[in-house]
């Protein structure tokens, strides 16, 4: 499966589904070795990063909860944030709803809070 991590915008191949399909792996290894000519294995391997962009390309438009929104910013490990900045990394929301899930966070021990309205910024609690 891949995944991106948009923070950095860094790609992470995290087990290309090689662990599941071993032995195909191997037979289009073995394959391409006898006949001298790598393309049994190149056919597999592309067909193993088609079906991870697949699952990607799914994974990318499921509509995030705010359970996952927040699960997902903690991840990025941005230490201290404003509202705006939250907003950025989820660009559909609107602002009532990163209100809405700041103040989630706040509930769940996730963020502390200092300031009011404009001025407010969040500290991610470290664990």
């Amino acid at each position: 499966m891949w995944r991106l991590r948009e923070g950095n915008a860094n790609f992470f191949i995290e087990d290309l589904q090689l662990i599941q399909k071993q032995q195909e792996y191997y037979k289009a290894l073995s394959d391409s070795d006898k006949e001298r000519k790598s393309t049994k294995f190149i056919e597999y391997m592309l067909s193993i990063i088609d079906s991870s962009l697949a699952e990607l390309l799914n994974f990318k438009n499921r509509t995030l909860t705010q359970i996952d929104r927040l699960e997902y910013f903690v991840a990025l490990e941005t230490s201290v944030f404003s509202r705006k900045d939250y907003m950025l990394v989820f660009k559909d929301i609107s602002s009532a709803t990163a209100s809405r899930d700041l103040a989630k966070g706040i509930n769940l021990k996730l963020f502390e809070k200092e300031g009011d309205k404009v001025k407010t910024i969040y500290r991610l609690i470290k664990r």
